[in-house]
């Protein structure tokens, strides 16, 4: 009985953990990541602003789809054919490599509908806002950070529930 109790608390923290994430989206538009990326790296000098701009672009495409797999213990989110990126429901961060090598500090949580997904190294932090519409679009606000950058890149990409 106790185990039964127990399973049915477990679905409701679930529940009141995913409010709508878990599936499949595709991508159906961005604010224009290559503008931002020019934005953010435009008083830079000009030795140093074609390597920046080289790597936020190399580590900020359009994803084309992303996919959740949420629960009460863990929020796992997987963009395109990548390895999927898997964390403690709870917010704390946990250590992940990215596929060139780099290391960093990973955490994601729920609150208020949002999903907040946030990567941090010593070259700086990355925080992806994720929000659900009614409609199942799903609106992905990403802000880069770094003393190496003037200013932060941020943008928004557009997707849809499959």
């Amino acid at each position: 009985m106790r185990a039964i109790a127990l399973s049915a608390c477990f679905a409701v923290i679930a529940a009141a953990q995913d409010p709508g994430y878990n599936g499949v989206f595709k991508y159906v538009s961005d604010s224009g990541i290559e503008a931002a990326i020019e934005t953010a790296v435009k008083d830079m000098n000009f030795v140093k602003r074609p390597i920046a701009r080289g790597r936020l672009k190399d580590t900020n495409p359009a994803y084309q789809k992303v996919t959740f797999a949420v629960s009460a213990q863990e929020i796992s989110v997987q963009y395109d054919a990548r390895n999927p990126i898997k964390v403690p429901a709870d917010g704390r961060a946990v250590p992940w490599t990215r596929e060139d090598g780099k290391t960093f500090q990973v955490s994601a949580r729920i609150d208020g509908g949002k999903l907040t997904q946030t990567f941090k190294n010593d070259e700086g932090e990355r925080t992806n806002i994720w929000q659900l519409g009614a409609d199942r679009k799903l609106s992905l606000g990403v802000t880069v950070s770094s003393a190496s950058l003037p200013k932060p890149l941020t943008y928004s990409i557009v997707f849809k529930g499959a």
